[in-house]
């Protein structure tokens, strides 16, 4: 250590010019990036690991002064980055990888990865499936606050990765007076007549997570049970649909019991916001839907039948 450090002395003493030759030679080379995506929720001051094998985000990656593509790369705007597994540790797999040199960078990710040729960080389209187990648990990220610079003497990234949809949880449950038995086939969410605040498509801002640029239809998605639920005076298992947040609600739930449509109607001071939970308690007596209760909580992993939540 000692001969290297008079060596150092020695070569940058004799001249003034910047040779970056001899700063790689001493250890100063570019190092490529390396991310850690997690989930830190209110609930918990523990950090979540939210993805799986295989799973792929895109990367956004510019420069934390001026805000511009680092390194005037153009290849850095849209980078794909594949989730592998190392003795049970999750790692990212970037395509192509980014290299840092001594300017920090800033990096924005977001879920699911969407090969773009003119892609915009502040657009990436979102859409609701008509089917509701098709609609994409889309996420936004952004790096962790008091994380030391990232460059390359610290070329590792803690993402902090949000959901950026609202999630509706329905339990229903029949009252004691409701005679019979009742199955639940399906649930449907969209717009009454004439409403227009429920969107369909949008653009997400990979900074703020916010979608804009969308406008209401008459369009629904429907959840539809692969076996039909049997309702009881105990609430089951919640039935969970993805929604573009919203504050202008005009919305009704339609659930299809015994092959017949029954309709509960949101209320219209109802707000939706994104990475929000809203779990809706509901009665059944054979004949209307009354609201019991409804509670809002963070977006955490549960289990359910919802097959695009990731855990």
């Amino acid at each position: 250590l000692l001969l290297f450090m008079i060596t150092a002395v020695s070569i940058f003493s004799c001249t003034n010019d910047y040779d970056p030759g001899l700063i790689e030679n001493l250890g100063m080379k570019e190092q490529p990036l390396r991310i850690i995506t997690k989930v830190l929720t209110t609930k918990s001051p523990n950090f979540m690991q939210e993805f799986t094998r295989g799973s792929v985000i895109g990367l956004h990656v510019v420069s934390e002064s001026t805000g511009n593509i680092y390194d005037s790369n153009p290849d850095y705007k849209n980078v794909r980055a594949e989730a592998f597994l190392v003795n049970y540790k999750l790692n990212w797999r970037q395509s192509p990888d980014i290299y840092l040199n001594e300017e920090p960078v800033t990096v924005y990710a977001y879920y699911p990865y969407q090969s773009q040729v003119n892609f915009d960080p502040e657009n990436i389209p979102v859409r609701i499936s008509p089917d509701a187990s098709l609609t994409k648990d889309y996420m936004y990220g952004i790096q962790a606050s008091g994380q030391r610079a990232v460059n390359q003497i610290s070329p590792v990234a803690l993402l902090n990765m949000n959901h950026t949809l609202s999630l509706l949880s329905f339990q229903l449950r029949i009252t004691p007076e409701a005679e019979g038995c009742f199955l639940l086939h399906a649930i449907q969410i969209g717009n009454k007549a004439g409403g227009t605040a429920l969107c369909f498509k949008g653009k997400m801002n990979i900074k703020t997570g916010n979608i804009g640029g969308c406008a209401g239809t008459n369009a629904s998605t429907r959840l539809k049970l692969n076996t039909p639920r049997m309702l009881k005076k105990i609430p089951d298992e919640p039935q969970q649909l993805m929604v573009i947040p919203t504050s202008r609600i005009r919305t009704e739930v339609l659930f299809t019991i015994n092959e017949t449509t029954f309709k509960y109607k949101i209320p219209a001071n109802t707000k939706w916001e994104k990475g929000k939970r809203y779990i809706y308690n509901l009665l059944f007596n054979g004949k209307d839907i009354t609201l019991e209760n409804v509670s809002t909580s963070e977006w955490l992993p549960v289990e359910g039948n919802m097959k695009n939540t990731i855990l």
